[in-house]
C-alpha cells in the first residue's frame, strides 16, 4: 500500500503528459494573441493576421477578434476584422461578424457559422451556409506537414463548399490543417490535373501581439 500511494503522490507532481490534454479544445486552436503571415496562390497573396482575445462578458462565450491584412500583387491592401466566439455548451467555434474588404459593411451571422467542432475528433462532422454557399466538413484524422513556418503534426477537416452561381453550381474540396499550439495553419486541395496547391500555408507566427 505506501507504494502505490507514493506513486499517487510522484504522478501528482510530474507534468502532465499531452494524452492528459486530448479534450483539451483549445490544444489544437488557441484563443490567445498571436500574430501569423500567410502566403497563397503561389505568393501572390500575404495575409498578415492578428489575434486578440475579446473581454468575456457574462456569458460563458469565448470571443476572439482576427484581423486580417491581406495584399495581392500590387492592389491596394485590404483589411478584414472578424470576430469568432467558442460556445463550450456546443463545443462549436464559429464565426460572429465579418466587415468586408469592399466596403464599410458589416455582416452578421444568425446562427454564427460553425469553423469547427472542439476538441477535434475523427468523424465528426458539420454544416452551415454562408449566404447562398453551403459547407460539409468533416474531420478527416491526422497527418505530418511541412510549411515554411515548420513540421507540424495537425488535425485535418476537409471541407466541401457547394458554390450556388446564376448559372449553375460548383463544388470545391478543400483541406485544412489545425497544429497544436498554433491552430489554422494552412489549407489545400488537388487541381483539375491531379496536383496539390496549397491555397493559404504558414510562413512564420508569433504568441502575443503588440
Amino acid at each position: 500500500m505506501p507504494l502505490v500511494l507514493a506513486a499517487l503522490f510522484l504522478a501528482a507532481l510530474l507534468p502532465a503528459t499531452p494524452a492528459a490534454f486530448a479534450g483539451d479544445p483549445f490544444a489544437y486552436l488557441p484563443m490567445v494573441p498571436m500574430e501569423k503571415t500567410y502566403e497563397g496562390l503561389g505568393g501572390k497573396i500575404r495575409v498578415v493576421e492578428t489575434v486578440r482575445p475579446v473581454p468575456q462578458g457574462t456569458t460563458a462565450l469565448r470571443t476572439v477578434e482576427v484581423v486580417r491584412k491581406i495584399a495581392y500583387l500590387n492592389f491596394p491592401p485590404k483589411t478584414i476584422v472578424s470576430t469568432f466566439s467558442y460556445d463550450p455548451s456546443r463545443g462549436t467555434y464559429a464565426k460572429v461578424s465579418s466587415t468586408s474588404a469592399f466596403s464599410k459593411a458589416v455582416f452578421h451571422y444568425h446562427p454564427p457559422l460553425v469553423r469547427v467542432r472542439l476538441p477535434f475528433r475523427k468523424g465528426d462532422h458539420w454544416e452551415g451556409e454562408d449566404g447562398q454557399n453551403t459547407i460539409h466538413d468533416r474531420v478527416w484524422g491526422k497527418v505530418r506537414i511541412t510549411l515554411p513556418a515548420g513540421t507540424f503534426l495537425c488535425w485535418v477537416v476537409r471541407r466541401k463548399l457547394t458554390y450556388d452561381l446564376i448559372s449553375r453550381r460548383y463544388t470545391q474540396v478543400l483541406y485544412e490543417y489545425y497544429a497544436k499550439g498554433v491552430g489554422f495553419v494552412g489549407e489545400g486541395g488537388w487541381s483539375a490535373t491531379g496536383k496539390w496547391h496549397w491555397s493559404k500555408r504558414l510562413l512564420s507566427f508569433k504568441m502575443g501581439t503588440d
